[in-house]
């Protein structure tokens, strides 16, 4: 599949004992430095490859370097686009679905917590509750035991009051303030 490219000039040689490696050497070592042009190579009808050559003396044909530069087709530029801001879409989900794992998480652990201080004012509670119910039951055993000291409770033993005597309000009394005049030379404030 390999063909010659046409070549601008043939390579000169001195002898025919020079090998093409050496000539080629020589002559891009021997060359004055110019800047290089990128030139748009096109094969040679009906030239043979370098290597398939067997005739010494023939001219070499130069190789340049082919551009690098290639126009890629619409759709080809459309997928590529397509693909970076799926990336990037990706990337902002990926964050996005961290963020709310995390978020429920810290509320999953914060819930929790909340829920063992709730549980544990709770028991508190019926404990006190239990406490208070032990205790008057205390009392009520203490009343009813007959070396308490204590009274049943009897009509006999009920005191009644009298409502006292309905009192009438007198207005109370208001002073009257008599002001000073001021003097108009006064100053009204500092």
């Amino acid at each position: 599949m390999a063909t010659a490219l046409r070549s601008q000039r043939p390579v000169a040689r001195d002898s025919p004992r020079d090998s093409p490696s050496e000539t080629l050497r020589e002559r891009f070592t021997n060359r004055p430095s110019a800047p290089r042009r990128k030139a748009h190579l096109q094969p040679v009808q009906g030239a043979t490859s370098v290597r398939n050559r067997k005739t010494p003396n023939a001219p070499l044909a130069a190789v340049s370097q082919l551009s690098t530069a290639r126009l890629l087709p619409n759709w080809l530029r459309l997928l590529m686009q397509a693909q970076r801001g799926s990336l990037v879409v990706t990337f902002a989900l990926v964050v996005a679905t961290l963020m709310v794992y995390g978020g429920t998480m810290y509320m999953q652990q914060l819930w929790g917590k909340e829920y063992r201080k709730l549980k544990t004012m709770q028991r508190s509670e019926r404990q006190m509750l239990a406490a208070s119910e032990v205790l008057k039951n205390q009392i009520i055993q203490q009343a009813e035991s007959p070396n308490s000291g204590l009274v049943a409770k009897t009509p006999q033993h009920t005191l009644i009051l009298e409502s006292a005597p309905i009192r009438t309000v007198k207005p109370a009394a208001i002073p009257v303030v008599i002001r000073a005049e001021a003097s108009t030379n006064a100053p009204l404030g500092y």
